[in-house]
C-alpha cells in the first residue's frame, strides 16, 4: 500500500519550523518565533473574560447546528453592517473550523476535480496545496510592483486565453506575503469580470482591520459580488490563532452544498470558541490594530533561522537565546550553539509585527 498521489504535496515549512521552535524551547532556549503570522497580543481581555466565565458556569459546549451558533453569525452580520456598510444575513455566515476548513469547504462547494483556478504570485502557499491535493488545476498569475502584487482583468484575460478556461480565482487583500491592497474599484473590476465570465470568486479576508494607510481601506467583496465566497477568521486581527475560528460568507446557491460538506467533515466549528468570540465582536474589544497604533509597543529583536541552512538537513536545529534588557529584548548570535546548529538572523522590529 502507498500514499495517494493527490496527497504528495509540500508541506507547509512554516508548521514545521514552528515544530522546531517547540523543541527548542522544550530543550530551555528562550525562543521568540517570527514563523507564523501570529499578532503578539492574544486574544481581547474581554473574549478571555467571557470564556472563563462560560467555563466556570459550566456553560453547554456540545455540538452546534452546522453553520453556527445564531447569536455568534447575528454578531458577526451586526459586526459587517458597521465596518463595511454591508448587510448580509446571518444564515449566510458559515462558522468554520480557522480560515482553513473555510478553505477546504470553498473548493470543495465550488469547483470539481480538473477545474482551473487562478492564484497570485507571489502569494499563500498552502491555497495551491489544497487545491492541488483536491485534484484542481492550478494557475499562477504572475504579479509584480506593477500590479502592486495582485491579479488584474488583463491578467485574467491572458490567462483564460492560454489556459482555455478559468474556473475559479482566490484573491487576499491584504495579500500575504506582499501586504498589498485592493481598492473598491480595483475589487469591483475584479468582481465583475469574475461574474461575468462565471469564475468563482473567493476572497480572503483574514488580515483585514491590520491596515496603516489612512487611503486604503480594507474592502469586502460583498460590497461587490454575492455570488463571492468570503474566508475570514478571528486568528489576525483578534490574535486568536489557537482559538481555530473562522467563518464563510456563503452565496445563496452554495448554502446547502456548505452545510452538507461541513456535517460530513466537521460537524461544527468549536463551540467554547463559538460562544467566547462574541465578545469579540463587541465595540470594547475591538483591537486597535491600524494606522500606526501600535507604534507605542515596545521595540525587540527578533531571530529565526536562515532559509538556505534551515533547508540543507531537516535534522538541524536553530538555536538562539534572548534576554531581556530593559525596554528590549536581545538575542545572542548562535555562534556558541550545540555544533550543527543553524546560523540565524536578527533585526530589530516592532513586536507587534
Amino acid at each position: 500500500m502507498q500514499a495517494s498521489q493527490r496527497s504528495q504535496v509540500a508541506p507547509f515549512e512554516v508548521m514545521q519550523i514552528v515544530d522546531q521552535v517547540a523543541t527548542m524551547r522544550a530543550a530551555g532556549y528562550d525562543v521568540i518565533s517570527l514563523c507564523v503570522g501570529e499578532p503578539g497580543g492574544g486574544a481581547p481581555a474581554a473574549v478571555n473574560e467571557l470564556a472563563a466565565t462560560l467555563h466556570a458556569q459550566h456553560a453547554d459546549f456540545g455540538y452546534t447546528s452546522t453553520a453556527g451558533l445564531l447569536e455568534t453569525r447575528q454578531a458577526l452580520a451586526k459586526h459587517y453592517l458597521g465596518t463595511y456598510g454591508v448587510q448580509v444575513p446571518a444564515e449566510n455566515f458559515v462558522m468554520t473550523t480557522g480560515s482553513s476548513g473555510a478553505f477546504q469547504l470553498s473548493f470543495l462547494a465550488a469547483f470539481d476535480a480538473g477545474d482551473v483556478v487562478a492564484l497570485a504570485r507571489p502569494g499563500y502557499p498552502a491555497y495551491a496545496n489544497i487545491l492541488r491535493a483536491l485534484g484542481l488545476e492550478v494557475v499562477d498569475l504572475p504579479t509584480g510592483a506593477a500590479q502592486r502584487f495582485q491579479p488584474t482583468v488583463q491578467l485574467l484575460e491572458e490567462a483564460k486565453k492560454e489556459h482555455g478556461r478559468l474556473d475559479g480565482l482566490v484573491v487576499a487583500s491584504p495579500n500575504n506575503p506582499t501586504g498589498t491592497m485592493f481598492s473598491a474599484q480595483e475589487l469591483s473590476e475584479l468582481a465583475a469580470w469574475c461574474e461575468a465570465n462565471e469564475v468563482r470568486l473567493i476572497s480572503d479576508e483574514i488580515y483585514h482591520g491590520i491596515e496603516f494607510v489612512e487611503d486604503r481601506k480594507a474592502h469586502t467583496s460583498w460590497e461587490f459580488s454575492r455570488s463571492s465566497i468570503v474566508v475570514s477568521s478571528f486568528s489576525k486581527y483578534w490574535g486568536m490563532t489557537g482559538w481555530r475560528l473562522g467563518w464563510m460568507i456563503v452565496p445563496d446557491d452554495l448554502m446547502p452544498t456548505v452545510d452538507a460538506l461541513a456535517s460530513n467533515l466537521a460537524l461544527c466549528a468549536p463551540a467554547p470558541a463559538q460562544r467566547a468570540v462574541v465578545a469579540a465582536l463587541s465595540r470594547r474589544a475591538l483591537p486597535r490594530r491600524s494606522n500606526g497604533s501600535l507604534s507605542s509597543r515596545r521595540p525587540v529583536t527578533w531571530c529565526w533561522p536562515t532559509m538556505e541552512n534551515w533547508a540543507s538537513s531537516k535534522q538541524r536545529r536553530p538555536t538562539a537565546r534572548s534576554t531581556s534588557t530593559g525596554g528590549s529584548a536581545s538575542v545572542c548570535s548562535t555562534a556558541s550553539a550545540p555544533p550543527g546548529s543553524t546560523a540565524a538572523r536578527c533585526w530589530n522590529v516592532p513586536r507587534w509585527l
